[in-house]
């Protein structure tokens, strides 16, 4: 088995991988995207592998839209009302119109992760748009409500509407 294949499986059962290389991540999505009728997706497992690791695998795998393309087909989907949401953003990824998929509906958790650790390369942006139900992929799992207390959806950023600017964030400087 290649080990892009393996990573696929392995990332479908929820299982993480952190020290792969942007290729591996690509091929085994690749992959993914190719075999998931015949594949055993534990989407609850992957739900939590990606509260957990999303902002590491998106900055690995650099290409949102095949992360998009695998979320849709792994995640647990929502079925509820559309909804204000927010999201605390980096500064550079806002002006290259690279949104991030993980909202919430707190103002307050948006704002702490603009503020601190989306600040940190090129300052934080506090963003607030309308999600509607097309638009969220899932809803907040239990690590993400209980433990964590962040209440995070994850959206398509491509299907959000009224997107604002509530606030800029300086750089933190070390």
């Amino acid at each position: 088995m290649e080990l892009y294949e393996q990573v696929g499986r392995e990332f479908v059962n929820g299982n993480y991988t952190c020290d792969l290389n942007k290729l591996t991540w690509t091929q085994a999505f690749t992959f993914i995207l190719r075999e998931y009728h015949d594949l055993d997706i534990q989407k609850d497992k992957v739900h939590l592998l990606w509260t957990e690791n999303g902002g590491h695998l998106r900055r690995k795998l650099s290409n949102d839209k095949l992360l998009l393309n695998v979320l849709k087909l792994t995640l647990p989907t929502y079925s509820g009302n559309g909804l204000v949401l927010y999201r605390g953003e980096c500064h550079f990824l806002y002006q290259q119109n690279k949104i991030g998929f993980c909202w919430t509906p707190l103002q307050s958790v948006a704002e702490a992760f603009a503020s601190g650790l989306n600040a940190i390369e090129s300052g934080g942006v506090l963003l607030k748009a309308y999600a509607p139900t097309p638009a969220i992929l899932s809803a907040p799992n239990k690590h993400s409500s209980d433990q964590m207390g962040e209440f995070e959806y994850t959206c398509d950023p491509n299907l959000l509407e009224n997107i604002k600017t509530v606030q800029f964030f300086k750089k933190i400087e070390s």
